[in-house]
């Protein structure tokens, strides 16, 4: 993700003329800056909209201190942080005019939103609203810091998970859930303290792992970290569409046959029979038939992977162009919600099948044969390098901790429920489903038919649930890229829709041509996880110990291995059938 730096203030006297960085929750009297182009010092930019001091006055100050993220009033000032040295003046000085300029513009009157160092507010990862479970000086406990956590890395791949596990066997697969949640969490560790020792942090807040590449290797390493969060994102709203689009199928069949005569597929509580019925999908087309007398004509008009992604692209393109996307971010709770949903929803079908499971030494073509392990175990961590997937986003949660000190057992204990749940979700399913394993689909739900009543409410809910963070995804998306091609977070409503069309055709493509998430997880997860969850943690930390003396041989093996089962994770994807 882009990086932002910290604002530029206009005092009335010497003290309030220097420059200071922000964890305040507001900053209502700077005036706004206008675009920094990118060969431009921040000085030559500042003093076309007022006399603020020169970069040389900056840069000589001994005795005033800058702080990332914090702008503190003269009373509360002190000179406890570090300065940043003078190789690194340029750079800061330009992402400062840059973070004013993107919040004066997402919040001109500096009413709602904090100024942090990242173009993404730190709301946009909370779990509940953000306001009411902070302290006086913006800082969350433990208990939000957590769940905040787990939430981020709750997705779509939850619908996924058996399907994964199926791919890897029961043993190994469960052995590969818990296996790369702990690299995962290593790695993420490693980012959350790359910034440590660099003249990039303070105790008011963290810098953005962009800064950090930034720092080692240049604008070239900023970029390489942005591109490859974009693909991230990207995958995000590639397979969100296709579940979208299933979902929208899905719930307009149900209301569909609904409004036919004599109907027995309205999903109810009443019609509800509390028996384990499930659809097995395997060499079969995955829409369900809808009967009625004039089937045909409907049918012409409501395809899965043919109209339906379109008229999905009518409600939705209105979403995804607003200015701010601050409205979402109130509906953050309901992704804990339907996380929580779906997990009761595996529980009930736990009771109503119970556990077919069947170790014996029969073949495959056994009802409930479990194979323990299977070549196929890339599909499965593939799909985990997305599951646990925060990385880009961890130094942004983390930035609010009222204890730093505690950052390292919070973030290990995120990942501890995010593994439960996926390995809950994964094995739950996996081990009640009442056919052939084969027959398990890449998102669950499709094992159910319209009339189901529990499935046909968690289509429905995730439907909605979905329409409200899509246009968070898009916005970052179109933030970070638009930033990095023309300078600007908002270029303009001509080149915001242009944006999000070409976005949401890729999508749209997607959608009717190879609508299968389980495979688009897998792909887009080892592909960004080579970068993002192996390679760049490592490198960054060999780097820092290289600066600190203290590199050794056993480091550069064990993350050279790191990096190699990235490598390994990414063209096994291509080795499957």
């Amino acid at each position: 993700m882009t990086s932002v730096g910290a604002p530029l203030l206009e005092g009335s006297d010497n003290e309030r003329s220097q420059t200071r960085i922000a964890t305040a929750t507001a900053v209502r009297t700077a005036p706004p800056v206008g675009r920094v182009p990118r060969n431009r010092s921040i000085s030559e930019s500042a003093a076309s909209h007022s006399p603020l001091p020169s970069s040389s006055s900056i840069t000589n100050l001994a005795d005033r201190q800058r702080r990332p993220f914090h702008y503190a009033p003269d009373a509360s000032d002190d000179d406890d942080s570090s300065l940043m040295t003078s190789a690194n003046t340029s750079s800061v000085d330009h992402n400062m005019a840059i973070r004013y300029r993107l919040f004066n513009r997402l919040d001109p009157g500096g009413n709602s939103l904090r100024m942090p160092d990242h173009v993404v507010p730190a709301e946009f990862f909370s779990i509940l609203p953000f306001s009411d479970f902070t302290d006086d000086s913006g800082k969350q406990n433990s208990i939000v810091t957590i769940f905040s956590i787990w939430n981020t890395m709750m997705g779509t791949s939850l619908l996924a998970m058996p399907w994964a596990l199926y791919q890897a066997g029961l043993g190994l697969g469960l052995f590969l859930m818990l296996a790369v949640a702990a690299l995962a969490l290593y790695t993420a560790y490693r980012i959350v303290e790359s910034p440590q020792g660099l003249g990039l942090t303070s105790d008011a807040g963290l810098p953005d792992f962009p800064d950090v590449c930034r720092y080692f290797w240049g604008r070239s390493g900023e970029l390489f970290a942005v591109v490859f969060s974009i693909v991230v994102l990207l995958g995000g709203v590639i397979v969100y569409w296709v579940l979208m689009s299933n979902f929208l199928y899905y719930t307009g069949t149900v209301f569909y046959n609904a409004m036919q005569e004599n109907s027995t597929e309205v999903p109810v509580m009443v019609n509800k029979t509390w028996t384990c019925d499930v659809y097995c999908l395997e060499g079969v087309d995955v829409q369900p038939l809808v009967k009625s007398d004039n089937s045909s004509t409907f049918e012409k008009l409501w395809k899965l992977q043919g109209t339906v992604p379109f008229y999905l692209a009518v409600i939705a393109f209105p979403l995804l162009n607003f200015k701010s996307p601050t409205f979402f971010t109130k509906f953050n709770m309901l992704g804990t919600i339907s996380v929580v949903y779906l997990l009761g929803f595996v529980l009930s079908k736990v009771f109503e099948c119970g556990i077919n499971l069947d170790f014996s030494a029969a073949g495959p073509g056994k009802l409930h044969h479990v194979e323990l392990a299977s070549w196929r175990f890339p599909a499965l961590t593939g799909t985990l390098a997305l599951s646990y997937f925060i990385h880009n986003a961890v130094l942004n949660i983390l930035r609010n901790q009222k204890n730093p000190s505690n950052n390292a057992r919070d973030l290990t204990i995120g990942y501890c429920l995010a593994a439960f749940c996926y390995v809950f979700v994964g094995f739950g399913f996996y081990a009640a489903f009442p056919t052939f394993k084969s027959c398990i689909s890449d998102n669950f739900l499709n094992n159910f038919g319209s009339g189901d009543v529990l499935s046909a409410m968690a289509r429905l809910f995730l439907l909605f649930q979905m329409f409200t963070v899509l246009p968070l995804l898009m916005y970052l998306i179109r933030a970070q890229l638009s930033y990095s091609i023309v300078g600007l977070v908002y270029p303009g409503f001509g080149w915001v829709c242009l944006i999000n069309a070409v976005v949401m055709s890729i999508s749209i493509l997607f959608a009717v041509f190879f609508p299968h998430v389980g495979s688009i997880l897998r792909y887009v997860g080892s592909f960004s996880g080579l970068i993002y969850l192996f390679a760049l943690p490592s490198a960054v930390h060999l780097k820092r110990l290289q600066m600190k003396g203290e590199l050794t041989r056993t480091q550069l093996i064990v993350h050279g291995i790191i990096v190699l089962l990235g490598v390994l994770n990414l063209l096994a994807q291509f080795a499957l059938v």
